[in-house]
């Protein structure tokens, strides 16, 4: 008698199709990419990185050729995710890189990109915080106001970098999260700001997606 597959048994098929899957998009990016049709490839790469945004090479690739062609939305968007899936990986300190890059990103397509530059700014003030580098943080925090102050927009009020300096020194699970992944889609055009000028208050959501144990083949798909 045939035993029927088991839930878990369906699921591995269903994970291995899938990662078959991005293996080809990322081969036929890679092509598309030797042959100077880059638009193309990066279509192919956010699809791979929309379906294993646990692969945090993959998503870092994404973010650098969005980057290149100039869409500051998605290079930021996907620089943000390489972050989180560092983190989730295991590899706090690797996240610091995309989440600069993001920043910076952000600063220069200001001022349609204050409200990422404010989230992106939050998240790496945390990691910074966490990893024991209070003086970055400190120049993150004012590099962002200023950055803020000079487009007309409100600053970070002082509260948020406090909270992470009193998270930062109590105790944390293992298994409790530290940022949630940013997972909607860059909008097609540059977004609107959501920072009013000169008020105050602004926050972040610091909850994390459930450890991707795939991580590992994620990253080699996410290579080259």
């Amino acid at each position: 008698m045939l035993k029927a597959p088991s839930v878990t048994e369906d699921s591995a098929t269903a994970r291995r199709k899938l990662e078959a899957q991005v293996e080809r998009w990322t081969a036929e990016a890679k092509k598309l990419i030797e042959a100077g049709k880059e638009a193309s490839a990066l279509e192919l790469y956010k699809k791979a990185a929309d379906e294993l945004p646990g692969a945090p090479w993959l998503q870092h690739r994404t973010a650098e050729i969005s980057r290149k062609l100039k869409q500051p939305d998605a290079a930021v968007l996907y620089f943000r995710r390489a972050a989180t899936a560092f983190q989730i990986a295991e590899f706090p300190k690797r996240a610091i890189a995309p989440l600069r890059t993001a920043w910076t990103i952000a600063v220069e397509s200001l001022p349609a990109t204050s409200k990422a530059l404010v989230e992106v700014s939050l998240e790496l003030m945390q990691i910074q915080r966490r990893l024991g580098l209070a003086a970055d943080a400190t120049v993150t925090f004012e590099r962002t106001n200023a950055a803020l102050r000079s487009r007309g927009f409100s600053e970070i009020a002082a509260h948020p970098i406090t909270n992470i300096e009193d998270d930062a020194g109590s105790p944390r699970a293992p298994s409790e999260p530290a940022v949630k992944p940013p997972s909607s889609r860059p909008a097609g055009g540059a977004p609107s700001s959501s920072v009013a000028p000169r008020s105050a208050g602004l926050s972040t959501d610091a909850s994390l997606s459930a450890r991707d144990h795939h991580a590992l083949t994620a990253r080699r798909l996410g290579r080259g």
